[in-house]
């Protein structure tokens, strides 16, 4: 009698813990909006902990590409729509190819779907509910499931990591990022924010160029030829790169090597203009890591020749 007494406490309070994280955490009375990282390529390549959610979630929402990939954890559970429809296209047109008057257009009713879908969504989690957005990769990462994150209270969120695509392209690559020779840093960025005139131009862009540096480029391939004109009117021509195709998909995934001279009529051959990710650098040839390695020894001996 005096185990059973001892036990019960416990099975009540694994029952009740289990039942708030269902019901989305401590608040019994509201569910929680989960931003789910599912990685690059399907559950292969998803967490655990991501799994695990997606089959604890009461509604999804996802794109018809990331509902085939996860079916088998998804199930029948209802899908509330497409996260993405509306949010980069218009009238049947990407964003890019509209016009002026369409832009106007676009905008306004971009913000008038993500408005009414924040509204659905909230209702839902008023109800104790849990809805799960899936998003793709690192979803703190060029991640555009903030368009809807940052409508909600922060205590009504709650984000599952995922492995990202620079991850996955990373490991294609076999390569040490950094520590890779002399690079000092490594910039994750997309084209847009160095080199726009909205954004300041290529100053910084040429500032940065000061620093051996390894760069991981994100939506750089829409235009290569004119990225690669202006980068090799700023780095030397002889600097390698890489595009990694469809990263972790192994019955996509494609690499592209060149140079900062050559990459840019390289790309310009391939159709995809979006799943791919660039990376410049050093670290691409001989041997990185051995070299930073060296590297970092010689000047610590100087150091100690300088004491002495």
């Amino acid at each position: 009698m005096k185990k059973m007494l001892t036990v019960l406490p416990l099975v009540l309070f694994l029952f009740s813990s289990v039942n708030a994280l269902q019901k989305g955490g401590g608040d019994s009375e509201r569910g929680r909006f989960y931003v789910i990282g599912t990685g690059p390529a399907g559950p292969r390549m998803a967490t655990l902990q991501a799994l695990d959610t997606i089959q604890r979630m009461n509604t999804i929402i996802a794109s018809k590409d990331h509902i085939e990939l996860f079916q088998e954890y998804i199930g029948e559970k209802p899908i509330l729509f497409d996260p993405w429809a509306g949010l980069f296209d218009y009238k049947g047109k990407f964003f890019k190819e509209l016009s002026r008057q369409e832009m106007a257009e676009f905008a306004k009713e971009r913000i008038q779907t993500r408005n009414e879908r924040v509204e659905l969504i909230k209702s839902i989690l008023k109800k104790g509910q849990n809805v799960g957005l899936l998003d793709s990769g690192n979803p703190t990462l060029f991640a555009p499931s903030h368009w809807y994150v940052e409508q909600f209270n922060p205590e009504d969120v709650v984000v599952i990591p995922g492995m990202g695509s620079d991850a996955a392209a990373m490991a294609a690559l076999g390569k040490s990022v950094i520590p890779a020779h002399d690079a000092r840093y490594v910039l994750q960025t997309s084209p847009v924010y160095l080199m726009s005139p909205m954004m300041g131009g290529l100053q910084m862009l040429k500032d940065l160029s000061r620093y051996p540096t390894t760069m991981v480029l994100y939506n750089a391939l829409g235009n290569p030829q004119q990225l690669f004109a202006i980068l090799n009117t700023i780095y030397p021509p002889d600097i390698p790169c890489a595009v990694v195709y469809w990263a972790g998909y192994t019955d996509k995934q494609k690499i592209i090597r060149g140079t900062i001279a050559n990459m840019g009529p390289k790309l310009a051959k391939e159709k995809e203009k979006y799943m791919g990710l660039l990376l410049i650098g050093r670290f691409l040839e001989g041997k990185p890591y051995e070299s930073a390695m060296s590297q970092s020894q010689s000047e610590k001996n100087k150091r100690i020749s300088h004491k002495k």
